[in-house]
């Protein structure tokens, strides 16, 4: 990024923003801040923080300039909304933003003094989304827009925030049941299920905004959002080489920006640009992490608390984190040659998007899919962090354990924390916990 990009986010900034924006201004002031400061200490570049000012800037745009906004969840691409020319805003960018600065605790220990769930019941990705409401610190959106999947969690406090606010509210229900003919799972109705829901979120956003749905504007974005997916795939594929060619953040950054801009030429570049960076490295045999000695699969989110954590674990271990749940973005281009292919295209990248894959039907799901990520990564060991509220997963856990040990031979390490509020279990002994794994298992 270069010191005229800086100068004009710092400059939008400097205006008049819509109360409600201000908690939402100074994450906005404070990713500035960081990308300066990386800049300033020689950090190799990346279009993420491009990606994350701009992303914070659309908002406030749209606030000031009576675009709707659509909120959505993180597990859902934002491709239709661009294609109908709605502003949408990832709630998690907020709620999860905060985490990293400790600016959640306070509306986390609100949301309990209010009654609205504790730690282990619903999960603190979201919660803070109602007290931040509540406190008029939360972005207002015109729109709500959230899946059945992959927990209750997530669709309880979505709920809850409908009700509170009357925002008008469209559920998707994910079906539980796979649409591959090959699996002992398969549902002939599953596809079909989900595109007639997406054809009646198109008639549920025309009837609340003035927008309308224009079929040669869809196709264009599902052709953008394709070829971004592309470059994301083969990113992924990259990451199978010895070493791995890129550090433990960049898979992490592919799914950020299918998360805030499927859909857009800058997707295309952006997957274009890391795809071509796994690449160049990988050519030449230059490894993410200097003398790579251990590769983690990492089947959980990040602690997100904790910003340094994977950094850490490369300094301290030379070992990388090939990627985590969320980061493993692997949902395949389509053919967008109609209509109907671009709906079925919608249909597919939303049953495959990160953790709804995994989670959406039984524990064989998420057991097949660790399976065949330690064999095609070459991984050494796993490392499983896992909240209770996270029942989905929760539940599965000690299965997918047991099947990686016996299975791959491989050393498990599974250990409980909340990865959004660090009084839970803090750092120092989340650190503790891997490094003994580590020295005395792994190594």
């Amino acid at each position: 990024m270069s010191e005229e990009l800086f100068k004009k986010y710092e400059e939008m900034a400097q205006e008049d923003w819509p109360e409600d924006l201000g908690l939402w201004k100074n994450l906005f002031l404070g990713n500035i801040a960081l990308a300066k400061e990386n800049l300033a200490k020689g950090m190799p570049y990346t279009p993420i923080p491009e990606l994350q000012l701009e992303m914070f800037a659309r908002i406030a745009r749209a606030r000031m300039r009576g675009k709707p906004i659509v909120m959505y969840p993180f597990n859902y691409g934002p491709e239709l909304f661009y294609a109908m020319n709605v502003e949408p805003f990832m709630q998690e960018v907020f709620s999860v933003g905060l985490a990293p600065f400790h600016l959640n605790e306070p509306y986390i220990d609100l949301a309990n003094q209010m009654g609205y769930g504790d730690n282990p019941t619903i999960c603190n990705a979201q919660r803070p989304l109602i007290a931040t409401y509540t406190r008029g610190d939360a972005p207002k959106s015109d729109l709500l827009f959230y899946l059945s999947t992959p927990c209750n969690s997530l669709a309880t406090t979505y709920q809850v925030y409908s009700h509170m606010t009357g925002v008008p509210a469209f559920t998707l229900d994910i079906p539980y049941w796979s649409y591959d003919p090959s699996s002992e799972f398969y549902d002939e109705k599953t596809v079909d299920y989900v595109i007639r829901q997406l054809k009646d979120l198109v008639s549920w956003l025309e009837g609340r905004t003035n927008q309308k749905f224009h079929e040669e504007k869809f196709q264009e974005t599902m052709n953008l959002v394709n070829q971004a997916r592309e470059n994301v795939m083969e990113f992924n594929d990259l990451l199978k080489a010895v070493p791995c060619p890129v550090n433990s953040l960049n898979g992490f950054a592919n799914f950020m920006i299918m998360a805030f801009s499927g859909g857009t030429p800058d997707a295309v570049r952006m997957t274009k640009w890391m795809r071509d960076y796994a690449k160049g490295n990988a050519e030449k045999g230059v490894g993410g992490v200097p003398d790579e000695k251990i590769r983690i699969a990492w089947p959980y989110t990040h602690v997100f608390f904790d910003s340094q954590l994977f950094p850490w674990i490369e300094e301290t271990f030379n070992a990388v984190v090939i990627m985590d749940i969320l980061g493993h973005y692997h949902v395949g281009p389509h053919d967008t040659s109609n209509l109907d292919k671009c709906f079925e295209s919608l249909a597919l990248g939303t049953l495959d998007y990160s953790m709804i894959d995994t989670c959406r039907g039984p524990a064989e799901y998420y057991i097949d899919y660790l399976l065949r990520f330690v064999n095609d990564y070459k991984i050494d060991c796993v490392v499983m962090p896992i909240q209770f509220a996270c029942k989905h997963i929760y539940a599965i856990t000690n299965l997918a354990a047991e099947a990686v040990r016996r299975e791959a031979g491989l050393p498990v390490l599974v250990f409980g924390c909340d990865p959004y509020d660090s009084r839970e279990v803090p750092s120092e002994e989340i650190r503790g916990k891997i490094e003994e794994f580590i020295t005395e298992i792994v190594m």
